[in-house]
């Protein structure tokens, strides 16, 4: 190392000085920095928690923005869907028109009108009134639809002397129809259970509908629907949705289901209608047997124009026939003096009407003694008669209509006093036959048992061999006349006869006589 001199010790040591102070600042910058870099590092560690915090708030937002929107369209869905069914309610009336049959159906058209308006009126009553249907609106509709036979029922009808002919029934589904926008009738047409068949799918379909705020259905008069029912008796929803409408009174098996009913006054028949069973000789006041229209209810009496038929007549002076009546009364008729009077129940008309029967000679029927050997039961029958094609050919009576009515009212037993012997009644268990077996018949009672029992068809059909059958070989019912089945050999009962087309249109004309040991 050179020596210094003296100036050179006093630079030198200057400049140590200033290199001190190099060393001092950048101590000092460097302390300066450092307290720099930790408060920057300190300020971005702050932001980024601010940022991160920010960024989950708004993520926050953001979901309950959605779920807010969410809800708000959600609540816009149920304002629109609970529009969309308070929209045209409507209560659903459901009828089976062959047995719930309107009072006003003789007027046709304008009776058609007026049960609609009627209808209508009482159902928006009963619905509004003391909650009868829950949320129920004001502007609630009425809905009907009514299920019949239209072609066949009109006949029934017509036959009843509820109606004029089968056409003012038409008449009336017309204006039934045309009185309310909400009203049909709909003709199912011929065939077993088809309104109830209708009927029951249409019940399925809007019973759950919440449109539909109450199903009615009018069917008192079959237990068929019972079986509908049955399927909703534990659903508290079905039982206040569903009410039986009465007409006629319920049938059994419809008063033990939980259900509500209801009976409008003075809109429907209160009454099964009877179609009056046909005269034998005449054919007047035929029955048609169906599930809605009872032959067996006496709800009707025949019409007064049924011409009288004697039990037995005697020769008397002056052309005069004594009648036995029913009561027991007598009564008198002039063969010349009644073919001069207007009315139905003339000798001539009987004649004319029996113009196409066999010949009966009333002169073999000369006592009350001969009705016993014609009367029940006809064990004595050695003999069947049969025509050319070996068919059975049943014996031509001549009887009292209105003696022969009484007798269907009475439901006595036919096998009980006429055949064998009711095989309940003879075993001891009368009450398992649903027939009479106690009342008391005389002889000629027991001949017009005979006509009863005959329109019952035999199970053995045309070639039956048995000489003790009492029942029916060949529809007795007289040819259809008029409608669709004119000129055919079905009888006026049309397809609801319940003698099969084989006995029907059979010859009667007996070309031998066979020869049977009895019951087989």
């Amino acid at each position: 190392m050179p020596s210094l001199t003296l100036n050179g010790n006093a630079a030198g040591a200057d400049n140590i000085s200033h290199i001190r102070s190099f060393w001092a600042r950048h101590e000092h910058l460097r302390d300066n920095e450092t307290l720099r870099t930790v408060l920057l590092e300190d300020v971005i560690t702050r932001y980024e928690n601010l940022v991160n915090t920010h960024a989950d708030y708004v993520a926050h937002h953001q979901n309950e923005l959605e779920q807010s929107l969410a809800l708000q369209q959600a609540q816009n869905n149920v304002r629109h869907l609970q529009n969309l069914l308070n929209r045209d309610p409507y209560l659903l009336v459901l009828i089976e028109g062959d047995g719930m049959i309107f009072n006003t159906i003789e007027d046709g058209e304008a009776g058609g009108k007026v049960a609609a308006t009627t209808l209508q009126n009482a159902i928006l009553d009963w619905a509004t009134t003391s909650n009868n249907v829950l949320e129920c609106p004001p502007d609630v509709k009425v809905v009907v639809r009514v299920y019949l036979n239209l072609k066949g029922l009109g006949e029934a009808c017509a036959k009843a002397g509820l109606i004029s002919s089968p056409a003012v029934l038409e008449e009336f589904a017309r204006g039934f129809t045309r009185g309310k926008t909400m009203f049909d009738v709909v003709d199912v047409g011929y065939g077993k259970d088809r309104a109830d068949v209708k009927i029951a799918e249409n019940f399925k379909l809007f019973l759950h509908d919440y449109h539909c705020r109450q199903i009615v259905l009018g069917c008192s008069h079959d237990n068929g629907f019972a079986r509908l029912l049955e399927q909703y008796t534990e659903s508290q929803e079905a039982q206040m949705r569903v009410t039986l409408m009465k007409g006629v009174p319920f049938e059994k098996e419809l008063t033990v289901l939980p259900f509500r009913t209801v009976k409008f006054d003075r809109i429907f028949r209160d009454l099964k209608t009877v179609v009056n069973t046909p005269d034998l000789l005449t054919g007047i006041s035929p029955r048609r047997d169906s599930h809605a229209l009872s032959g067996a209810s006496s709800a009707f009496t025949p019409r007064s124009i049924t011409p009288i038929t004697p039990r037995y007549a005697t020769p008397a002076s002056n052309g005069m026939s004594q009648l036995d009546g029913v009561s027991g009364h007598l009564r008198s008729m002039s063969l010349t003096s009644s073919n001069s009077e207007s009315g139905g129940s003339t000798w001539a008309t009987l004649a004319k009407a029996r113009a196409d029967r066999p010949l009966t000679d009333l002169r073999k029927m000369s006592s009350p003694a001969d009705v016993q050997d014609l009367g029940p039961p006809n064990l004595r029958k050695s003999s069947i008669s049969r025509n050319r094609a070996g068919q059975r050919i049943d014996d031509s009576f001549d009887y009292d209509r209105d003696e022969v009515q009484y007798l269907k009212k009475m439901k006595m037993c036919n096998q009980h006093y006429i055949g064998m012997g009711c095989c309940h009644y003879n075993a001891g268990k009368p009450d398992k036959c649903p027939h009479k077996h106690d009342i008391k018949l005389n002889k000629h009672q027991l001949y017009c048992l005979r006509v009863v029992a005959r329109e019952t068809p035999c199970k053995k059909g045309l070639y039956c061999a048995d000489t003790t059958c009492i029942y029916g070989h060949r529809c007795p019912f007289p040819r259809a006349s008029e409608g669709s089945m004119r000129g055919s050999d079905r009888c006026l009962n049309g397809e609801l006869c319940r003698f099969g087309a084989d006995m029907h249109g059979v010859d009667t004309k007996v070309v031998k006589m066979t020869r049977a040991t009895g019951r087989f």
